[in-house]
């Protein structure tokens, strides 16, 4: 016997290689696509190992016998890896790990096998030895020496083996299936094979290896699982397909190109009736109330189109037709579908099969007509509107006698007024009605309510069912999105409800409505107050003044009417708030708006324009102007006295106080803004009257307005424009020598000229404007002062001008030294003018910077003393070296008037050891007076007017 070893490898690389066609084709169309193609890998792989072993046995010299090892190493090495690929997925286990450490192992094997000379098995091979096997056949086998490098492969295909049996035998634990242990066998004859071949491959056994073999019958026990589980898994896909369509809520049939009737499902027989159902039929020979609405659509599928159908109105089959005893429930006529027509090809577009599918849309299509008929409600102008359609369209819908949304009265619990009544088609008068023994009180207590007959007897203490002769009751609750309960919509019929579940749907729907509606309609009610109301005191605001101002301005040019306005700023208010807290200002507030309410005309609005500010507006009326006038001012005269009284709050009493402008429109302006604007007026002149007053709006105020804002804005550039410009006044002894001199701002506007400082220095000290002004005649001054210095011309002391407002400052005292360090000025030549008036803002804090600037050698005098308060007291504290007599007592001197006050400011002067110059002398006989009474240093125009910068230069060269 001879040939059998051989042959048998080359066979079993042919049936390796059927397998792995087999296998690569079956993957296109199965579940397990990645387990077939590694497998059909894997059959690729081994019809070249088993060639090689074939040309191994074959060999007639060393260089061929190597030449074939070499080859069957490197493609056994990605076989091993692949089969490690291929468990790993036949049972979903995860191995990425595992995958990467063998294609390490991979890479080292080739990188290895290519290296060594005669492969990664051999050292060394010395010669081939012919084996001759029991049945005769001969088979070169080669002797040398063993590799180490081969007990590393062995290592690493039995690392797979362990992997693959390990893995095999747990997933046989947890599914318990016959194809695991299929493939178990399998895999223990490979590793029986394979164990043999490393054997005979280390020459432990003297026998060809025969692991190609043990392959083969692992393909025979692989093919089987995969098989088996491809058959297992169409037949349960093909189960669960006829489940599907069986079980399907949509009906389904299936139609030969010739309309014969293949298969229906259970839903389509309730749609069409079992007769029309029966497989055999012909749909398009005998066609039922459905089909022949649907023949041209089935003509088109059978061509090969698409069709979509409906919805079609139809009459479901009785009962006792559907042959299930079950039927779609409502009237006849009244049900709607719809569905599509589509055919099944082969791959040469051939039409097989017709599938018909159609679905009951009845519910759907009542829905939108009720969503319909409550978007045409939506057009409505007004909430009550609104609600009226929606109550008729809900009557029209069910042709119900009675329909209504009503919400609880929340000044009367338990009592609810309808917000909208329709009876017998038509709106009526809204009713209110106690919810005690009602089903409304079941409604809102639970939701939705369905008493489909006889609810006088389930509620017979309810007296308004009696009155409708109400037989059925279907009532839903309104909330918002919430869930916050808003009221109720319900429908009364005198004849039980025969749909109940396409009443409650659309009933449902309204509700959902209504409800979106009043959570609407609340909150703009919300946005409304909060637009048009201060959130204080209850009253309006700025917003609902410019409103309705604007139409009562409108209502009163159109009609020739007469209305009135009052302008409120509460006088000592800022100094409660400050000193006690917002809180107990809040609190004032909120009193003041009580008093307003309590003295205003009932027709007036009454506005909080913000802070301290408040508004009364009384309407257009007709009469004459000078009438409204007088109301206006008694009914300002009637809160201010209101405001000036005390206000008690806890143990504190408050004196407020006010100050009123009126106006009268729409003489006063025919727009809101210049009414206000010329209350606004008004009120100015009111404060500056010395407030607790009432000022009317007269035209010369808007004059003197215009002109102050003129001089405002003239002075908000008069800086960078180089119109302001300083004087100098010398200051002068008995024996007419220069002392002194005083430096006097002077501002030429481009189009007013020469703007005497007593309009424009209150303007700037209103303004703020008065820190930057005083600024530029701080620094132009000591510039000048600093210059005549250095120009040798020995200047006297120079007075400046100090505001009231700048010694406020906190930092005005280092200001001002660092002023002198940077012009270089000596202090003891500068003297600040301050006014009584002035000091007495903040007492402690002017005699703290006083002192301050007395100690860096400032001089310090107080202007216009006796025209304020003169008080020896706080004079005693003041840290002054200057008295200066205001010239309106100079003046007095010519008249003949009182010398005494005179003489009493020189004797204070003396006794407190302070100099004394007299302002505005301008006749040598006032000169003259103030010297006998002891006053010996003089300024005014007997001895020179204010010189401008040049001439007192000049003069000061003289």
């Amino acid at each position: 016997m001879n040939g059998v070893l051989v042959p048998s490898l080359y066979l079993a690389a042919g049936l390796a290689a059927y397998a792995s066609l087999s296998h690569l084709l079956h993957s296109r169309q199965s579940a397990r696509r990645t387990e077939h193609r590694l497998f059909a890998t894997m059959c690729a792989l081994m019809v070249v190992v088993a060639i090689g072993s074939a040309q191994t046995y074959q060999a007639d010299s060393v260089a061929a016998y190597t030449r074939a090892l070499t080859l069957n190493i490197y493609l056994l090495a990605p076989f091993y890896v692949l089969f490690a690929a291929f468990v790993a997925a036949h049972t979903r286990t995860p191995a990425r790990g595992l995958m990467t450490g063998l294609l390490v192992l991979l890479g080292i094997t080739w990188v290895v096998n290519t290296l060594q000379p005669y492969s990664m098995q051999y050292r060394h091979i010395e010669e081939l030895r012919i084996l001759e096997l029991p049945w005769g056949e001969n088979v070169a086998l080669a002797v040398g020496t063993i590799s180490p490098w081969f007990g590393f492969g062995v290592l690493a295909v039995f690392l797979v083996f362990g992997f693959a049996l390990v893995t095999l035998i747990r997933h046989y634990r947890r599914h318990r299936q016959a194809t695991t242990l299929l493939l178990l066998g399998g895999i223990g004859v490979f590793v029986l094979f394979t164990t043999q071949g490393v054997l005979a491959r280390a020459g432990v056994l003297e026998m060809p290896q025969l692991a190609p073999f043990g392959y083969v019958v692992m393909v025979v026990m692989m093919s089987l699982v995969l098989n088996r589980e491809t058959g297992e898994r169409l037949r349960d896909s093909e189960s669960r397909f006829r489940a599907l369509v069986e079980q399907s809520p949509i009906g389904i049939q299936v139609l030969t190109p010739e309309g014969e009737i293949r298969q229906t499902n259970a839903a389509w027989e309730r749609m069409h009736g079992s007769d029309a159902s029966r497989p055999g039929g012909n749909v398009l020979e005998r066609p039922d109330p459905i089909d022949q609405k649907l023949l041209e659509p089935l003509a088109d599928a059978v061509r090969g189109h698409y069709r979509e159908i409906g919805p079609l109105a139809y009459t479901p089959p009785a009962p006792a037709d559907t042959g299930t005893g079950e039927g779609p429930a409502g009237p006849p006529g009244e049900r709607w579908l719809r569905g599509c027509i589509y055919p099944l090809q082969d791959t040469q577009g051939e039409v097989q099969d017709v599938i018909v599918m159609q679905e009951d849309v009845t519910a759907a299509h009542r829905s939108e007509d009720a969503l319909r008929l409550i978007a045409e409600g939506l057009q409505a102008r007004s909430r009550e509107e609104f609600f009226q359609q929606l109550v008729l369209k809900l009557s029209n819908l069910f042709d119900a006698d009675y329909a209504l949304i009503g919400m609880e009265d929340p000044e009367h619990p338990g009592v609810v007024e309808t917000v909208a009544l329709c009876a017998r088609g038509r709106i009526v008068d809204n009713l209110r009605y106690d919810l005690a023994e009602t089903p409304c009180e079941r409604v809102l207590e639970i939701g939705t309510c369905i008493y489909p007959c006889d609810v006088q007897q389930r509620f017979p203490e309810d007296a308004m069912l009696v009155e409708m002769d109400a037989e059925s009751y279907l009532g839903a609750p309104l909330l918002d999105s919430q869930g916050t309960l808003l009221g109720h919509i319900a429908m009364v019929n005198r004849h039980p409800v025969e749909d109940v579940d396409k009443a409650m749907e659309i009933l449902g729907i309204m509700a959902d409505r209504a409800g979106a509606e009043l959570e609407r309609l609340h909150t703009e009610e919300h946005i409304h107050a909060l637009a048009y109301h201060d959130a204080l005191t209850g009253l309006a605001n700025r917003t609902r003044l410019h409103d309705d101002l604007t139409r009562h301005i409108e209502k009163a040019v159109v009609g020739d009417l007469h209305g009135g306005l009052i302008l409120i700023d509460l006088d000592h208010f800022k100094t409660i708030n400050d000193a006690l807290g917002h809180a107990v200002g809040d609190t004032v507030l909120g009193a003041v708006a009580e008093r307003l309410r309590a003295h205003a005309p009932e027709s007036a609005l009454i506005v909080r324009l913000g802070g301290d500010e408040f508004a009364v507006v009384l309407p257009p009326r007709d009469g004459a102007r000078e009438a409204l006038e007088s109301d206006l001012h008694a009914i300002a005269e009637r809160i201010l006295e209101a405001l000036q009284r005390p206000i008690v709050i806890g143990e504190r009493t408050f004196g407020v106080g006010a100050s009123l402008g009126c106006v009268c429109y729409p003489d006063a302006g025919e727009s809101s803004a210049d009414a206000l604007r010329h209350a606004d007026i008004a009120l100015y002149q009111a404060k500056r009257a010395g407030r607790g007053g009432v000022q009317f709006y007269r035209h010369a105020l808007q004059d003197e307005a215009h002109a102050r804002l003129q001089i405002e804005d003239g002075l908000r550039q008069a800086v960078e424009r180089g119109q302001l410009d300083l004087h100098y006044q010398p200051q002068l002894d008995a024996a007419e020598r220069l002392i002194g001199a005083e430096a006097l701002l002077r501002w030429r506007h481009p189009e007013l000229g020469a703007v005497a400082p007593d309009l424009f220095i209150p303007v700037a000290e209103e303004t703020g404007l008065i820190h930057g002004i005083g600024n530029w005649v701080l620094d132009h001054a000591l510039e000048r002062l600093s210059q005549w210095q250095q120009a040798g011309l020995r200047p006297p002391r120079l007075a400046l001008n100090l505001s009231p407002w700048q010694l406020s400052r906190p930092d005005f005292v280092d200001q001002f030294q660092a002023r002198l360090r940077h012009h270089g000025v000596d202090a003891r030549t500068v003297t600040l003018e301050v006014t009584e008036s002035g000091l007495l803002r903040d007492l402690p804090d002017a005699i703290a910077k006083l002192g301050a600037l007395q100690t860096l050698g400032v001089r310090i005098a107080l202007d216009d003393f006796g025209t304020g308060y003169s008080s020896l007291a706080y004079l005693r504290d003041l840290p002054v070296d200057e008295l200066k007599i205001d010239k309106s007592f100079v003046q007095g001197l010519l008249a003949g008037g009182d010398r005494t006050l005179i003489e009493n400011i020189v004797d204070i002067a003396r006794n407190m050891e302070l100099d004394v110059i007299a302002e505005g002398v301008e006749h040598a006989e006032q000169r003259d007076q103030l010297l006998a009474l002891g006053c010996t240093r003089f300024q005014g125009f007997l001895f020179s007017e204010p010189l401008a910068e040049e001439a007192f230069t000049a003069r000061l060269r003289q």
